[in-house]
């Protein structure tokens, strides 16, 4: 009798064993396919960003051998490496803002207020997927966390996936009054 609820139990703990490590495995999966969303909208983003660029102003070939470096680094890309390309567009996009203000007449151009747009709404598109990966990178942390999953996760080899991070965070919370 001892040896059947002995069995039970290790049966029991197996079978737990089995279902969180797939579990980790269902998070991370989440994780993957939010990335790739990511990558899609930051392939957008480029595109709406090198016509932005045409349209306005002739863009520089250093400009455009980075943006182009960056992009083919997509593939497979770490969160750091997502956060340098996510840097470098919003530094392109400075610019389009700085060349957009040197060059008043543009501002008034039915093209220029077009790829505005186009930006506008790729960079929700964009912040959107940032919201979908962090919260399955929130989920998947949670999991690994909390005891006795957390057992399993050390065993199997499961650390915590990264947070994408905003550069201008605080520029964000500082308030200019003018």
């Amino acid at each position: 009798m001892a040896l059947l609820i002995l069995l039970t139990v290790c049966a029991l703990c197996i079978a737990y064993a089995i279902a969180a490590g797939n579990n980790f495995k269902k998070l991370h999966i989440k994780i993957q396919e939010a990335q790739a969303d990511i990558e899609v909208a930051l392939i957008k983003r480029y595109d709406v960003l090198m016509q932005s660029l045409d349209a306005i102003k002739g863009y520089t070939e250093h400009e455009e051998k980075l943006m182009l470096n960056l992009i083919k680094a997509r593939s497979g890309m770490t969160a750091a490496q997502t956060q340098a390309v996510l840097d470098n567009q919003e530094q392109v996009l400075r610019n389009v803002r700085i060349i957009g203000e040197a060059y008043p007449q543009l501002t008034s151009s039915e093209l220029y207020k077009n790829l505005q747009m186009q930006i506008t709404e790729t960079n929700e598109h964009l912040a959107a997927s940032k919201r979908l990966y962090h919260a399955n990178v929130s989920l998947y942390n949670q999991a690994i966390a909390v005891f006795p999953a957390s057992m399993i996760a050390g065993m199997t080899g499961n650390r915590p996936a990264e947070f994408l991070r905003d550069e201008n965070a605080e520029a964000k919370r500082e308030i200019r009054l003018r």
